[in-house]
């Protein structure tokens, strides 16, 4: 048995497909059925059941796969474990961020490199709710967001920094000079939002939900960088993320709401999970980032 067979079994286990699993294994589908033929004949058993229109797992499968699932794991974090004993001079750190939330890592992210240039980092951008999706799969090691309205059992999660909903616009917009607003002091500009399944927006939602009135939205974007753009050029326009957000942008100016709105920046890890060296002194330098007022706390 093979850990290659084992891995093949779980993802298709997971996808209930074979050409999907084949893909996103980058592998041809008949290499992943003669694998998964091998391990079931190791066993002596059926995994799935196969048919024209679906596969499903069996029940001696679906016995199976936790136990397989596990031995990934074990093996997975004996290897992480083996690669942290390098002094962080080789590796991969996998870091999943929402987009209102991948501001804030700029800086972080040019130190850490240049401390560790070994270490290759890829950062997925992605909601929530995806991001918890991969960081179960071990495809991320740690999410960094703001503080989400759901609880995840399986996920332990750490407040990083406190932070605020805060309106957002250019610096000649007519509220420019406000020291603090209220949602009713907005309701007669034009509003560019971000899309629903971003944070700031669901903060915002609650809030509406308090309110009278309605918003004159007349724009819904995912891509926060975009976002900042129109409202630059749009001077009666605004916007509403967190005040973090916004850190290191020109030609903008951040006002703080008057109402009880708190995004609190987080981090996210599995809770049987091993935390790699890398990702730990990543959190650390993060931590340390005094530029938008992010408390310190021991990783």
């Amino acid at each position: 048995m093979e850990l290659r067979q084992l891995r093949y079994f779980v993802r298709t286990a997971e996808l209930l497909s074979f050409s999907e699993a084949a893909r996103q294994l980058f592998v041809t589908q008949s290499t992943l059925s003669q694998q998964i033929k091998a391990l079931e004949g190791e066993l002596g058993i059926l995994l799935f059941d196969r048919n024209s229109h679906k596969v499903t797992l069996t029940e001696l499968g679906e016995m199976f796969l936790p136990s397989a699932q596990k031995t990934i794991h074990d093996a997975d974090e004996s290897l992480e474990r083996i690669q942290d004993i390098q002094q962080l001079a080789t590796g991969e750190l996998h870091i999943g961020c929402t987009q209102t939330f991948v501001q804030l890592l700029k800086d972080t992210l040019s130190n850490f490199m240049h401390i560790y240039p070994g270490i290759h980092i890829k950062v997925l951008c992605l909601p929530m709710a995806d991001l918890i999706e991969s960081l179960r799969r071990q495809e991320v090691d740690v999410v960094l967001s703001y503080k989400p309205t759901e609880k995840y059992p399986d996920i332990k999660s750490h407040i990083l920094f406190d932070n605020r909903l805060a309106a957002v616009m250019s610096d000649t917009h007519p509220l420019a000079e406000h020291k603090s607003l209220s949602i009713n002091d907005v309701m007669n500009y034009p509003v560019a939002l971000p899309n629903t399944g971003m944070q700031a927006r669901h903060t915002l939602e609650r809030l509406l939900k308090k309110q009278e009135g309605t918003l004159d939205v007349r724009l819904e974007i995912n891509n926060i960088n975009i976002l900042f753009d129109v409202i630059r050029m749009n001077r009666m326009m605004l916007t509403f993320v967190s005040q973090a957000t916004t850190w290191g942008q020109t030609g903008l100016v951040t006002i703080p709401l008057e109402h009880d709105c708190p995004m609190e920046g987080s981090f996210h890890i599995r809770k049987d999970g091993y935390l790699k060296r890398s990702a730990r002194e990543f959190l650390r330098l993060l931590c340390e980032n005094k530029a938008y007022s992010m408390a310190r706390m021991e990783i």
